[in-house]
């Protein structure tokens, strides 16, 4: 990988920021390969075993901020592997709820248990303690920002997700 210099400071810091991420994200790929999936699978299933209740596609394409096509693939693919199951509600027919499965609950454990001290450790290997703070608080502010372009906004979880439990499975 070169390191660019453009003689742009925006445009540098977009290039190094794609790098950074393209780097973790295939780091990670590698680890969750051995597990035979993605890092939205596993965003999928962090999503579902922090939920107090079965969500429906699109809520959980709203939480992982993906299109609903995409997710609808995704899950598709997962519940033939087993990992998740669709079921429509008895109220309303058209309404799909979607449930991990004990194999999917297998497989956030291990995968979050290996992948995540991974992508801390490149982190904490490459910056300090406050540095991470200070990356967090401007990615933050990046993506508010983007967001606030395309007319979105964030907002808080609602309390079906328990937040606190999405990364404190360990394997």
């Amino acid at each position: 990988m070169y390191d660019w210099d453009l003689g742009d400071p925006v445009f540098n810091a977009w290039v190094r920021l794609r790098q950074a991420w393209e780097a973790v994200a295939q780091s990670l790929e590698i680890e969750l390969d051995m597990y035979h999936t993605t890092l939205p699978q596993i965003d999928i299933l962090i999503i579902l075993s922090a939920s107090k209740a079965p969500l429906t596609p699109s809520e959980i394409a709203s939480y992982i901020f993906r299109e609903l096509h995409s997710v609808s693939g995704l899950l598709t693919r997962m519940e033939k592997a087993g990992y998740v199951r669709k079921v429509r509600t008895r109220k309303d027919q058209r309404v799909v709820k979607v449930r991990m499965q004990p194999k999917g609950e297998e497989l956030v454990k291990k995968a979050v248990g290996s992948g995540f001290p991974h992508a801390r450790r490149i982190m904490r290997s490459s910056l300090s303690e406050e540095e991470i703070k200070q990356l967090d608080q401007l990615l933050k502010k990046l993506r508010n920002g983007a967001l606030q372009e395309l007319g979105l906004k964030t907002r808080p979880l609602p309390a079906t997700i328990n937040a606190p439990t999405m990364l404190s499975r360990q394997a």
